[in-house]
């Protein structure tokens, strides 16, 4: 599939590794921002039992639940959203990726890891105008904020409105395209009946309309016990890159997007660098261990999309 052939035609090891530098180079600017923020770090409590503590404290701050993903045992993610976010989300026909908030509760070596995704960081990648500060110092009242974290030296405003990986790999405007329908009604049924029926081993977290549009995201999880493709498993990919010492756990559900009548979702090469943008190309627990990935998720979730190759014509149809 498309999502990964740009890759097989980077020219050889040395080309992926100057693309990469240049991807890495400093930013100039003082105002950056990182993918993550660390609310706060526990010691002797058990994961789902944080986890509830954690949509205790947000539900009772207004946020909105959505659902939660027991990843396993030592991973557990609440998944929330709240109305000024809803708002934002509503500002142009591709913000409503904006809308969830992924709150991550992780043990690591007998401490637990409570983080979130960072409003302002995807804020400025997925062009959203208007402000979230709001937003964000309610979960930080709420939840707290001692770091971000998930890149050293961060990204500018700039860079993450313009972002990829390296050269030839997909920016935000490039999603993969997984279906298309006669209309959003039928769009949303096919995705939620292929949901509920759990195929590819993809199943729904949550589901969130977003205000003044035809536009609903689901965040699914992708089990591989559920009978996923490995290198299309969720839980595969952190194993595999999410090996530092504070966890990107928040980076998962991943979302898909019914938007009138068809079905995206952002490219893997695109949403899993833009949580993991200091990764190295090669080597250990390297984007390039997960090579087989991008097109296993996109061939998943065009299952769940009701994808239908068109039809191509010969001289015999005429």
């Amino acid at each position: 599939m498309k999502a990964f052939k740009k890759l097989r035609l980077l020219s050889g090891v040395t080309g992926l590794l100057m693309a990469a530098a240049v991807s890495t180079a400093p930013a100039v600017a003082s105002d950056t921002y990182r993918p993550l923020v660390l609310a706060y770090t526990e010691s002797g409590h058990d994961v789902s039992e944080e986890a509830a503590n954690v949509r205790e404290r947000l539900e009772e701050a207004n946020f909105q639940f959505l659902g939660e993903y027991p990843i396993n045992d030592q991973r557990h993610v609440v998944v929330v959203t709240h109305n000024d976010l809803l708002a934002a989300a509503g500002s142009h026909d591709r913000a409503g990726y904006i809308a969830p908030i992924r709150v991550s509760v992780t043990s690591v070596n007998g401490e637990i890891q409570v983080s979130y995704n960072n409003l302002d960081y995807f804020g400025h990648a997925y062009r959203i105008e208007e402000p979230l500060d709001s937003v964000s110092s309610l979960l930080a009242d709420t939840l707290g904020a001692e770091k971000e974290f998930g890149s050293e030296e961060g990204l500018t405003e700039r860079e993450l409105s313009r972002y990829r990986y390296s050269f030839g790999m997909e920016r935000f405007h490039q999603p993969f395209e997984l279906g298309s329908h006669g209309s959003y009604s039928e769009a949303l049924t096919e995705v939620t009946s292929n949901l509920e029926a759990g195929l590819e081993g993809v199943t729904k977290v949550y589901r969130v309309e977003i205000p003044g549009q035809d536009t609903t995201i689901f965040g699914v999880a992708i089990r591989e016990a559920d009978g996923a493709n490995e290198d299309a498993a969720d839980l595969h990919h952190l194993d595999t890159v999410d090996v530092r010492g504070l966890r990107h756990t928040a980076t998962v559900p991943i979302e898909v997007m019914v938007r009138g009548s068809d079905v995206e979702a952002l490219s893997m090469r695109y949403r899993k660098a833009l949580h993991f943008p200091d990764l190295n190309m090669l080597g250990d627990g390297s984007f390039m261990r997960l090579r087989r990935s991008p097109d296993a998720v996109e061939a998943s979730l065009r299952v769940i999309a009701g994808y239908e190759e068109e039809e191509q014509f010969g001289f015999d149809d005429w």
